[in-house]
C-alpha cells in the first residue's frame, strides 16, 4: 500500500487521476488531495471517503509517498523539487521536467521498460504526444519511417476547466470573455509560436515524440483547438521508406497494447471514457505504398494525461 498525493486535485486532470486510481484498484493506504489556496474548504470523494484538500507543504511529504502533478509547469517548478527531497516519487503531468535528459517520459505502451523503479521523478508526454506515439509504435514493424504529419483537433478541456465553462458560456450565447471564441470557431493556434512559427504545442509534439520513440524522423506538426469538450482527434500521414500494406498495419494495430480499431464514423463523442485509443480509416493513397493515413482519437484527460499517469506509477510500483 502507499501514501499518494495528487497535486491540482481539483482540477479536470487531477479529479480524473482520483477517479482512475479508485478505478483501477491502486493500492493507496492514504490520500492527499493538494490544491491552491482557492480550494481550500472543498473535500475530494475517494473510495466512499471525503478526503479534505490540502496545500501542500514539506511536512506533508513521506519517503516513498506517490505524488501525482497536474499542475503548469511554472507551478512545478516549486513543488516537484521539494518533493523529490522529501523521498516522494513524483509523476509530473506538466512540461517542466519532460525533455530533461535523465527523466524518463513514459508512454507505457511505447517505452514502459523504461521504467526501472529506481526514478524519483517521471514524466508525463503531452496528450496530443501520447495517442500518436501508441498508434505509430506497432508501425515501426512494416519498416523504417521517412516522415509524418500530423494534424491536430483538440478539445477544449485540454486547456482546463475554466476554458470548458467559457465554451459552455459562448454556446449558451455569451460573447467570449475569457478565452478566445471556442464556439463555432477553430483556434489553429495553441500556444505562442516561435520565430519559426510553431506554436508550443506542435514543439511539443515534436521532442516528446523523437524522446519517447528515439527516432529522428522529421515530423510536420499542425495543431489546432476545436469547439469539443472533450477527446482529442489527430489526422496522421506517415511515409516509409519502403512500400506498405494498410491491411499489415491494421493487424499489427490489432494485436498492440491501447489501441481499438474504429469505425470510419468514430468521433471524440465516442471516445469520451475510454482507456483505449481509437484508430480509424487506414489507407494509402492512390499511386504512393510508401504512405499510410489514418485517424487517431483518443479521450485526452484519461489516457491524454491521468491514465498514462497512473499506469506508470503501477510500473513503478511493480519493479
Amino acid at each position: 500500500m502507499a501514501v499518494v498525493g495528487v497535486v491540482g486535485a481539483t482540477g479536470l486532470v487531477g479529479e480524473t487521476m482520483i477517479r482512475i486510481l479508485e478505478e483501477r484498484s491502486f493500492p493507496v493506504d492514504d490520500l492527499h488531495p493538494f490544491a491552491s489556496g482557492n480550494s481550500e474548504g472543498k473535500t475530494v470523494l475517494f473510495r466512499d471517503s471525503e478526503y479534505p484538500v490540502e496545500i501542500i507543504s514539506p511536512e506533508k511529504i513521506s519517503k516513498g509517498m506517490y505524488v501525482f502533478g497536474a499542475t503548469s509547469a511554472e507551478t512545478a517548478g516549486t513543488w516537484v523539487p521539494m518533493c523529490r527531497e522529501r523521498g516522494a516519487v513524483v509523476i509530473d503531468n506538466s512540461s517542466a521536467y519532460r525533455m530533461e535528459p535523465d527523466v524518463p517520459l513514459v508512454v507505457p505502451e511505447v517505452n514502459g521498460a523504461r521504467v526501472t523503479g529506481c526514478e524519483n521523478l517521471l514524466a508525463n508526454p503531452n496528450c496530443s504526444t501520447i495517442q500518436l506515439v501508441v498508434a505509430l509504435n506497432p508501425l515501426l514493424a512494416l519498416g523504417e519511417i521517412s516522415w509524418v504529419n500530423v494534424c491536430t483537433y483538440q478539445a477544449v478541456s485540454g486547456a482546463g476547466s475554466s476554458a470548458l465553462r467559457e465554451l459552455s458560456g459562448q454556446q449558451a450565447g455569451k460573447p467570449a470573455e475569457n478565452g478566445p471564441l471556442f464556439h463555432e470557431n477553430i483556434v489553429t493556434t495553441i500556444g505562442t509560436p516561435d520565430h519559426h512559427g510553431f506554436c508550443e504545442e506542435e514543439s511539443k509534439l515534436v521532442r516528446e515524440t523523437r524522446k519517447i520513440m528515439s527516432r529522428e524522423f522529421t515530423l510536420y506538426p499542425s495543431t489546432a483547438r476545436v469547439p469539443v469538450r472533450t477527446g482529442h482527434t489527430e489526422a496522421v500521414t506517415l511515409r516509409f521508406e519502403t512500400p506498405v500494406n494498410p491491411d499489415d498495419a491494421i493487424e499489427l494495430m490489432r494485436s498492440a497494447p491501447g489501441i481499438i480499431i474504429g469505425e470510419h464514423s468514430f468521433g471524440p463523442v465516442d471516445v469520451e471514457g475510454m482507456d483505449n485509443i481509437v484508430v480509424t480509416r487506414m489507407r494509402t493513397p492512390p499511386g504512393d505504398p510508401n504512405v499510410l493515413q489514418f485517424w487517431v482519437i483518443a479521450d485526452n484527460l484519461r489516457k491524454g494525461a491521468a491514465l498514462n499517469a497512473v499506469q506508470i506509477a503501477e510500473i513503478h510500483m511493480k519493479k
